[in-house]
């Protein structure tokens, strides 16, 4: 596998300083517990720090001087993993008196797994840039510069460990799915990817159920490979793999889906006939017509809009533009160094079995979207419930890979794309943190604009930085050939 070079590190260190100097800078902005989600989240990290597991009729355990309060306890379904890593946090600081930095501390977790994610973003694309090394860059940048990800890693929220743990899924699916056959097994065993895969997946399933079933798209596609090219590795050992981890999974969350089963009769844990009786929720939609609606599509994938249904300059200049261009790039470019390749080899079988093939990584990601984008469907349609963006985040991988290529697919316009692509992304973040609330209205949180302001600068100063590491890092990396490496490797290749 290829080491991080000076600019790999250098990108990624901007991205981790910007995600988290904005993402706690919108924290300090916004009322701590201004959503019953988000107490609730607190609420069942507090009872995990007691040795407890919350019930949905039991309601919330912790009293606090503000904020909204659900009537239920509304986030008792979720497995417990990301409340095992809020509970240290949050515990002790509320149960000494005080919640309002036991809060800002659960926050500051959150704004961590942020910045990981986007790192994570990074890593898991590389296998389909075609040898553009930049585009893993501009797809971090594009990750990094999601409203969604900074608000959800602005309070406390499960959505953004739920990304981390499938961007690095599909990262390492898609190491194992698309290296050369001769090679797979081999670099498979020296990089770890299986144990990368197993564990993100156990950790999948002690988050959400509805990661599961991407899990299992996944494993499908792991399979398929191996019966189809399995290469030095064994048909049966591509079958055996994520069998032991599918094992591993029910091991390890099996008890809590049971729990959900003998408290509630539905593994999902869920109350859509409470949701139906006590909130203001209309009749749901039949699935065709949520499909057919343009305002569900926005609300589900307008990751690039602050808002609940984007519109307008982020929905299209940030998001649809740019991935239905990198989706043509990514096939017309993908097919000429298809192409090239096989002019350079020709019939050697060597290099046939030497050639990475991303066909099968691409499929991957299709399923695992379109997967995604069904279930929310249903979930809008079946349990009469609501779609954000965030709920599209598990797929934030993809959706920046299209962003990436669109902007960086033609290397002579990517300084350009990038450039516009990068301040339209941050002018709005900048608008919309500095035109939040600067003082807290009765029954709210403090807000902290002295703290959040200077962390805005520094955010928009990373930001700058990082842009511009990343142009010059497209203007002076070599772009391969089809089929084979730069002109300056094969030069140094080159007898003397």
């Amino acid at each position: 596998m290829r080491r991080p070079t000076p600019l790999d590190l250098a990108v990624t260190s901007g991205i981790v300083i910007m995600v988290l100097a904005a993402t706690t800078a919108r924290s300090f902005l916004t009322p701590l517990f201004s959503s019953g989600d988000e107490m609730a989240h607190f609420d069942y990290a507090v009872q995990v720090w007691h040795g407890d597991l919350p019930v949905f009729e039991d309601g919330l355990q912790v009293e606090l001087p503000w904020g909204v309060r659900p009537p239920v306890q509304w986030t008792s379904q979720h497995p417990p993993l990301f409340y095992l890593l809020l509970a240290p946090a949050v515990g002790p600081l509320y149960d000494a008196g005080h919640p309002y930095i036991a809060g800002m501390a659960g926050r500051l977790v959150n704004t961590v797994i942020a910045a990981a994610l986007c790192a994570a973003v990074m890593w898991a694309v590389r296998p389909l840039c075609g040898g553009r090394r930049w585009l893993p860059w501009i797809a971090g940048l594009a990750a990094a510069s999601s409203p969604w990800v900074m608000g959800v890693g602005s309070a406390i929220y499960n959505d953004d460990i739920a990304a981390l743990e499938i961007t690095v899924v599909l990262g390492a699916a898609l190491r194992l799915i698309t290296l050369p056959r001769a090679a797979a097994d081999a670099v498979a065993a020296r990089s770890g990817m299986w144990w990368v895969l197993g564990i993100a997946a156990v950790a999948a399933a002690s988050t959400r159920l509805a990661l599961m079933p991407i899990v299992a798209v996944v494993f499908g596609a792991l399979v398929l490979r191996g019966l189809l090219a399995p290469g030095p590795l064994p048909r049966r050992s591509w079958l055996l793999r994520p069998v032991l981890i599918g094992i591993a999974m029910i091991a390890t969350t099996g008890w809590f889906y049971l729990r959900n089963v003998r408290l509630t009769g539905t593994v999902a844990g869920g109350h859509p006939e409470w949701a139906m009786a006590n909130t203001a929720r209309t009749s749901p939609p039949e699935p065709l017509e949520v499909a057919a609606d343009p305002v569900y599509w926005a609300k589900l994938l307008g990751i690039f809009s602050p808002g609940n249904t984007p519109d307008g300059l982020t929905l299209w200049a940030l998001l649809v533009a740019p991935a239905l261009l990198g989706a043509v790039l990514a096939i017309v470019l993908g097919a000429a160094s298809r192409r090239g390749r096989s002019a350079q080899h020709g019939s050697h079988a060597a290099g046939a079995a030497e050639r990475p093939v991303a066909l099968p990584g691409v499929l991957m990601l299709a399923a695992v979207s379109g997967l995604l984008v069904t279930m929310q469907f249903v979930y809008v349609s079946a349990a009469a419930g609501n779609l954000f963006p965030r709920y599209s985040l598990p797929i934030l991988a993809v959706t920046c890979l299209l962003i990436a290529w669109g902007l960086g697919g033609i290397r002579r316009a990517a300084p350009l794309l990038v450039l516009a692509w990068s301040a339209t992304a941050w002018w709005q973040i900048v608008v919309f943190l500095l035109g939040r609330p600067q003082a807290a209205t009765r029954g709210q949180a403090e807000l902290r604009p002295d703290l959040a302001l200077p962390l805005l600068g520094v955010a928009v100063a990373a930001a700058v930085v990082t842009v511009a590491v990343v142009l010059i890092g497209v203007i002076r990396t070599p772009r391969p050939a089809p089929g084979g490496p730069g002109r300056r490797a094969r030069r140094a290749a080159a007898p003397a």
